[in-house]
């Protein structure tokens, strides 16, 4: 249970109003505000929200608000931004979205709180290649947030059919000046066959962030404990267990993209097992405060439409009571 706990605490951003559950938003503030208070509600990070809901939010979440403000107990957010093809539209978009979530903050004093952020990356950075380009970006992004006093990481939405090395030297290349505040997001899932990425990408991925020790975080098709088949999508779908494991271990023991493809292809829970003092996969191991350093440095949590799914798969594995 500790290794479980500490593996996944406060990992799920809950991303309701997102496919496949797509709940209306006034539904996804309640189920929310349920999930604050359910048994296992360490496994809660924070409530997705994109900056184009601001207005339909502050409207739906009233009472849920107030009576985090008169309990001292914030609702914590995560702000999905918007963002456009070209870098000079992204940022006339953010800054336009930065005072809409500062606004939201300052007339909810108390009830509010944001610890990060989420931004996809212009094609106009993805498609270059450009590592300078990607650096400049990412200065002039944090300065805008900076502008409305966001001092928080943010993570920048990668596509990984895409060459994205040159984005993670960069984002390495800014940490250095403040550490721990250029992240990186990997979309692992989607509604169709062509939207999932390969075992073989997702290696690709997690090795280049653990050789940069960049943070990150990952989203979409992650129900489920363990690699499986997902008749709905018609493909193999990975697991949220696996990505973790794979996670600490690749970072603490530097795995090869080969090893990190036979973790992530894992169908046995059985094959992950959970001690006292930390986990262990085949022949390597992480204890319990190596799992709590990847979790603080690498794999930050992961964004899913449904909190009860993923906590289902725990209880039917026996995981946690």
């Amino acid at each position: 249970m500790d290794a479980v706990k500490t593996l996944m605490s406060r990992s799920l951003d809950y991303a309701g109003i997102f496919p496949p559950a797509q709940l209306p938003l006034n539904n996804a503030i309640d189920e929310f505000a349920a999930c604050r208070q359910h048994l296992h509600s360490w496994f809660l990070a924070r409530f997705v929200l994109p900056t184009s809901k601001v207005g339909e939010f502050a409207q739906l979440a009233r009472s849920q608000l107030a009576e985090s403000q008169a309990t001292h107990q914030p609702w914590n957010l995560a702000g999905l931004f918007r963002s456009s093809a070209s870098v000079s539209e992204t940022f006339e978009i953010l800054r336009s979205d930065c005072v809409l979530l500062r606004g939201l903050l300052d007339s909810h004093p108390g009830a509010l709180t944001v610890d990060s952020c989420e931004l996809p990356l212009p094609e106009e950075v993805l498609n270059t290649h450009d590592q300078e380009l990607a650096r400049s970006f990412f200065q002039e992004a944090f300065r805008i947030f900076s502008e409305q006093h966001f001092q928080i990481p943010v993570f920048f939405e990668v596509n990984l059919n895409k060459s994205f090395e040159h984005v993670v030297l960069a984002a390495r290349q800014f940490n250095l000046v403040e550490p721990g505040r250029c992240c990186l997001k990997f979309r692992t899932g989607g509604s169709t066959p062509a939207a999932i990425v390969s075992p073989e990408t997702l290696a690709r991925a997690f090795r280049a962030v653990q050789n940069h020790r960049v943070p990150f975080k990952l989203t979409a098709g992650l129900h489920v404990a363990t690699r499986h088949f997902d008749s709905a999508v018609g493909c193999e779908l990975f697991g949220f267990l696996n990505v973790f494991t794979a996670a600490v271990i690749g970072w603490t023991h530097q795995l090869s993209e080969t090893e990190l493809k036979l973790l992530l292809e894992e169908r046995s829970a059985e094959a992950i097992q959970f001690k006292l003092d930390g986990l262990s996969w085949k022949n390597y191991s992480v204890s319990i405060s190596e799992i709590r350093q990847v979790r603080a440095a690498g794999l930050r949590s992961f964004g899913s439409c449904s909190f009860f799914e993923p906590i289902d798969e725990l209880i039917q594995l026996k995981l946690i009571p």
